[in-house]
């Protein structure tokens, strides 16, 4: 199948006639096409295929872009590359030229990073702390882990990644962890993934004469995601640029959602413009994805940020129709159950349907109802539900309740009851433990008791009676003779066991999610009323049916979390749990780029456009009393944002053409402007909608003098820079018939 028929803004690109330039796309606008048709021009123009440089974010869109470009093009075409592969070839090149300290060039395996991040945190943490540390040793590795590859996307060394992560004074040890092992990298000649760009990176930003043999090399370079890119990348692409060619970047601010890796619209706002003086200011504004209804939604909603570009997503107009339901439940789960079966008798693919979430949390109780409803779906997480870490020890107990544990090797009952005295932990040392749970491993019963023998005389009183407290608990898993669902809440009582996983965690995201998998797991085992036994059995069952649909079974759901949905797109999506305290979701200690309202709502756009046909928002049902302060019960503020009322009165209009429009929600600037970017015109019965006094730096939009941003006000009038660099000053009252 041939490419399609370009539009008009893409054929603007595609016939772009040189110099830098940047490119605005929303989300599904056809962006690949215009870049294949721009490259190929270029090429008929008699520009050498080496001579241009294709960057895309990652291995799949390379792929991709790289496959469609030789059906586009006879003859040789330029190489697509993904920046790391781009930052392999260029630490060759320096290797060779004796620039850059030889290094093998494979990245270290993951396994090998973390063990060389914990031996660094046992060498570097303070000692009166390491005994906490080692209570949430994978917590610890994953967030030192993390430290150091944000260290890595910016230019200006750990101290600034300690200060831009907002990190305590007590994680001031991480600045010693992040030089020990990159002097253990060193002498080890090796690199992870991130060093394939940091490595070449740091040495150009600090030897300005090296870097200039490096640049001036490509006549074009094209930059795909632009909006994804950090500091480090955008540094390497001023160093090849050098001081000839064009640098094309192209991407959509409002889908940055990486900033936990150093992206920041910013880089593809303003600073490109800085580093990159563009000829020409493209943007493609059309999506082939969805319908009116979910752009007027998605339009509306994320008009509420500040930093973004003066950009209006418009559907084609005899495009697909997208519906947007918001769907009020007490019960999420039994909703998705019964959605999904009537899709199956209505003979619809599950394989078109997607389920977004914020958290992973959200997805536990999810899955254990699909689970139970035997509804195939693949998880995007490496480990579903039941095989979650925090479950374990869960897990342990319901062995040893069951009998089962009595039958399992030797060195199998030693680790689980390792892991089951650990959860939480029991600030006892490994050293002191290790030993007892051997010796226990090769009882063939009555542990609870061997346990209570073996508590040594030189621990003091407190780790004593922890001790002692597990023993007892202990004996009564081995004795235990009511349901497993009392068992484990038992256990979550006696031990404080959901506090206890919180503080074992490294941030309170990870301890949320971790506590929320738990509570649903409980509630799950409640509803079987299953002694330990049977329990077990089932959720074994359960295990075993799901790996084999996922082997055997094309059409299965999907669950994946709003980051990883980026660039992918689905019939049907749903997004579940739009609460005031999910979504946004705002940690109060977080270890990760700092949350802010607007990179959330950037994140949630993305979640709503990756739907074509339907996007289906599911809320908590209003609680039956009125008063109290759960933000659980009470619909996302976003709801409201998006003005969903109006999008549907909107979208129907434009169906039907009427003369005259009429709406029972009041009328917006914005679908206003949509419906004359359309050419509709109609007379609108309408309330009018209050307009919000823009704050100080917010963009306007003026009927004849075009985009401004709002410098100051001055008690009731506003002063107004605008595109053509003039300021002006107006009283608010009078501008707002002017404002689209």
């Amino acid at each position: 199948m041939g490419e399609p028929e370009l539009t008009e803004e893409q054929q603007a690109i595609a016939a772009h006639p040189g110099g830098h330039a940047k490119i605005i796309a929303v989300a599904g606008s056809g962006k690949t096409t215009a870049l294949l048709h721009y490259v190929k021009n270029r090429l008929a123009s008699g520009v050498a295929p080496q001579r241009m440089l294709v960057l895309m974010y990652n291995r799949s869109a390379r792929e991709d872009f790289a496959r469609r470009l030789v059906t586009l093009v006879p003859g040789p075409v330029p190489t697509v590359q993904t920046f790391h592969s781009l930052g392999y070839r260029l630490y060759q090149r320096m290797i060779t030229n004796g620039h850059i300290a030889p290094a093998k060039l494979s990245p270290l395996p993951q396994s090998v990073i973390q063990l060389q991040i914990w031996r660094a945190i046992e060498e570097c943490a303070p000692p009166e702390e390491l005994e906490d540390i080692r209570a949430r040793k994978q917590s610890e590795v994953e967030a030192a882990e993390f430290f150091i590859d944000y260290t890595k996307t910016i230019l200006s060394g750990d101290l600034s990644a300690f200060q831009e992560l907002k990190l305590g004074d007590e994680y001031l040890y991480f600045l010693k962890v992040f030089r020990a092992f990159e002097d253990w990298r060193r002498s080890q000649q090796a690199v992870t993934y991130a060093d394939l760009i940091y490595d070449p990176a740091i040495l150009l930003s600090l030897c300005p004469d090296i870097a200039e043999q490096y640049g001036s090399h490509f006549e074009d370079i094209l930059v795909d995601e632009y909006q994804d890119i950090n500091a480090v990348q955008h540094f390497l692409l001023q160093v090849l640029y050098g001081k000839s060619g064009n640098v094309i970047a192209i991407g959509d601010p409002d889908q940055t959602i990486y900033e936990w890796r150093g992206s920041k619209p910013g880089y593809l706002l303003r600073y490109f413009d800085g580093d990159f003086p563009p000829s020409n200011v493209y943007q493609l504004s059309r999506t082939f994805r969805y319908g009116h209804e979910l752009s007027l939604a998605a339009n509306h909603f994320i008009q509420n940020n500040r930093e973004r570009a003066d950009i209006l997503c418009l559907s084609p107009e005899s495009g697909p129709a997208t519906g947007v339901n918001l769907t009020a439940t007490d019960n999420e789960p039994r909703w998705l159950v019964e959605h999904l079966r009537r899709r199956q008798k209505q003979g619809k693919k599950l394989a078109d349907v997607a389920i977004l979430v914020r958290l992973w949390s959200v997805a536990a109780p999810i899955e254990l109802a699909l689970l139970a409803a035997n509804i195939p779906y693949h998880s995007a997480n490496r480990n579903t539900v039941l095989s979650r870490r925090e479950l374990r020890p869960l897990f342990w107990s319901l062995n040893i309740a069951s009998g089962r544990f009595a039958e399992l090797p030797a060195e199998r009952r030693r680790r689980g009851l390792y892991e089951w005295l650990t959860a939480p932990h029991i600030r006892i040392p490994r050293r002191v433990l290790e030993p007892i749970c051997e010796t226990l491993a090769h009882r063939e019963g009555d542990w609870g008791q061997g346990l209570y023998e073996l508590t040594p005389a030189e621990l003091s009183p407190a780790q004593a009676k922890r001790l002692k407290q597990r023993a007892a608990l202990l004996k009564e898993c081995e004795s235990w003779r009511g349901t497993a669902g009392e068992l484990l809440r038992r256990q979550l009582g006696e031990l404080d066991y959901l506090s206890g996983i919180a503080d074992d965690s490294f941030t309170r995201q990870q301890g949320e999610e971790r506590q929320q998998t738990v509570l649903a797991f409980c509630q799950f085992l409640d509803s079987l009323r299953q002694p330990a036994a049977e329990a077990l059995a089932h959720l074994q069952e359960l295990q075993r049916q799901h790996r084999e649909g996922e082997r055997g079974h094309a059409d299965a759901i999907l669950i994946t979390t709003m980051h990883q949905s980026k660039g992918l797109e689905w019939q049907q999506v749903i997004i579940p749990s739009l609460s005031q305290n999910n979504m946004p979701y705002q940690p109060q200690r977080d270890f990760s780029a700092p949350a802010s309202l607007e990179s959330e709502r950037r994140l949630l756009y993305v979640a709503m456009t990756r739907a074509r046909r339907e996007l289906v928002l599911l809320t908590p049902s209003p609680p039956q009393k009125s008063g109290g302060d759960d933000d659980a019960q009470r619909p996302s503020l976003f709801i409201e944002e998006m003005q969903l009322p109006l999008c549907r009165s909107l979208a129907a209009a434009l169906e039907e053409q009427p003369e005259t429009l009429h709406s029972d929600a009041p009328m917006s600037r914005l679908g206003l402007r949509y419906l004359e970017k359309l050419g509709y015109s109609p007379e609108i019965d309408a309330p009018a909608a209050p307009l919000r006094r823009p704050d100080c730096g917010e963009g306007i939009r003026h009927r004849k003098l075009g985009y401004g941003r709002v410098v100051k006000w001055e008690g009731e009038r506003l002063v107004v820079l605008f595109s053509d660099r003039v300021t002006r000053r107006f009283d608010w009252e009078r501008l707002q018939p002017f404002l689209l």
